[in-house]
């Protein structure tokens, strides 16, 4: 049996362990043995993850030959096709997470930050602008023909809230996106795996910190998170088979309207459209010849599998996806390509050559074009520098995702929730067998590195968002699957 993988799992865990106690004490010092804190805990649970991180990669080959067919058949339990679960209980859990929900907008909207020297003025600045330029149609116009110039906020969120440029319409507006992407998903999710999980995956919603404050703010979080939550429901309903059936070409045209409309929302959704774009082509890929003969178990050296697709019908599904992206988001792609000569162009992305926050459109003139601030950032700075930047974000990242699956009311001490739910994610991610797991871990890997870069500009949950839906739903799937795996040994 083969340990080599185990090991480095382990050493990988130990060593993302190991970063993110250095990070604590970095930041509170001699204050983590002086008093008693919630970070005191957290470095703790590092230290403990850490020891059993490097144990695991040191130990013994007869212990993994006795720890790894307890987990292979825990994988095989939890991956036994099952019947979507429909209880009465499901049905209760959706209903009380709406009424959860309402509930929590009703307390944390007149408790929002006040539009001042932040994304929601700047948002609420730029829907009076349109406003006053003929509304949404004469914004349509302005694109299409390279007359407006604003390369931050992306026009869609604006162009509706054009339509009522006031702070509190624009946060009832993301409110309602909020709750219609809870409804959406909610009930997606529940007509696929049944109502139990379902309900489940609307209750961590509506409980959800991240989830309840950005879709109380004017901000465009609430509109692309329910173009997210319809782009993951398409997804998942999108075969695994060699298929050339019209209904699989209709979810890829979807896919692409859903990601070019999350693009005209936000700038972010271009990390989701890659991520789908390589998603498909890594199933046309046979990746049996990349794998070294020492990391293959015996049973992956007999399996017969190699890419499901052909070339052809991925790169046909691609091109759907990217027609069908370039027709919804073109007023966009024209504009940028006018304007500044890059049809995916955005102002902040000069700050991913930046080492702390600069104003965007003085970078602009500043550095002309992104590729020359990509050179200026090489040339002054080493490639330790870069390595260095990067694994810190990485340490913080993983800090800011484990937090961000954490309940209202509470605050650091949600990393703790999401510390609980972690290993129901992986039970979740063994028991969803389709092609939609490996785009969540592509998705969750391209988010990662890329906002791990972005640290010292700017950190948050909100940068994260697009992988909360899909994460507490693999979250509630693997709460189920495990339910239905004791109840089922009890029975026995």
């Amino acid at each position: 049996m083969n340990t080599v993988l185990p090991r480095i799992i382990s050493g990988a865990v130990a060593c993302a362990a190991g970063l993110g106690l250095w990070e604590i004490v970095h930041l509170k010092g001699t204050l983590l043995f002086q008093r008693f804190s919630l970070s005191s805990l957290a470095a703790a649970c590092c230290v403990i993850v850490g020891v059993l991180g490097i144990a695991g990669c040191l130990a013994a080959d007869h212990f993994w030959k006795s720890v790894l067919p307890v987990v292979m058949r825990f994988r095989e339990q939890i991956t036994a096709s099952r019947k979507p679960l429909d209880h009465w209980s499901g049905s209760l859990l959706l209903s009380f997470s709406l009424i959860v929900y309402f509930v929590a907008m009703l307390t944390l909207l007149p408790q929002q930050p006040l539009p001042e020297g932040n994304d929601q003025a700047a948002f609420l600045t730029q829907a009076r602008t349109v406003q006053e330029a003929g509304g949404a149609a004469g914004l349509l116009q302005q694109l299409f023909a390279g007359e407006y110039t604003e390369a931050n906020q992306h026009p869609l969120y604006v162009a509706i809230l054009s339509y009522f440029p006031d702070y509190e319409a624009g946060k009832r507006f993301s409110a309602m996106c909020g709750l219609a992407a809870l409804l959406l998903f909610s009930f997606g999710i529940a007509r696929l795996y049944g109502n139990v999980v379902g309900g489940l995956t609307g209750l961590l919603l509506a409980v959800n910190a991240a989830w309840c404050r950005l879709t109380g703010q004017v901000v465009c979080e609430g509109l692309l998170l329910l173009f997210v939550a319809g782009l993951w429901l398409v997804v998942l309903r999108i075969p695994d088979d060699r298929t050339s059936e019209t209904r699989s070409r209709f979810l890829w045209i979807g896919a692409g309207l859903l990601l070019g409309l999350a693009w005209l929302t936000k700038g972010t959704a271009l990390v989701l459209l890659l991520g789908v774009l390589l998603w498909r082509v890594s199933y046309a890929i046979d990746w049996r010849r990349c794998i070294p003969v020492r990391f293959k178990t015996e049973s992956a050296q007999t399996e017969t599998e190699s890419g499901t697709i052909s070339w052809k019908q991925a790169l046909l599904s691609l091109a759907l996806v990217i027609g069908s992206f370039i027709v919804i988001a073109s007023p966009l792609l024209v504009r940028n390509a006018r304007v500044y000569g890059s049809p995916t162009f955005n102002a902040n992305s000069y700050l991913l050559f930046e080492d702390e926050f600069t104003e965007p459109h003085a970078l602009i003139e500043q550095r002309g074009s992104i590729g020359s601030a990509a050179r200026h950032y090489w040339q002054t700075h080493t490639i330790t520098q870069m390595v260095k930047r990067e694994v810190k974000g990485l340490a913080w990242q993983i800090f800011i995702f484990l937090r961000g699956l954490g309940p209202l009311p509470f605050n650091e001490g949600r990393l703790f929730f999401g510390l609980l739910m972690f290993p129901f994610l992986l039970a979740g991610l063994l028991a969803e067998t389709g092609p939609a797991r490996r785009l969540y871990l592509i998705w969750m890997l391209l988010f990662w590195l890329a906002f791990a870069w972005y640290l010292p500009i700017a950190a948050g949950e909100r940068f994260l968002m697009p992988l909360l839906l899909p994460t507490l739903g693999f979250v509630s799937l693997g709460i189920v699957r495990v339910g239905q795996l004791l109840v089922q040994r009890r029975k026995a």
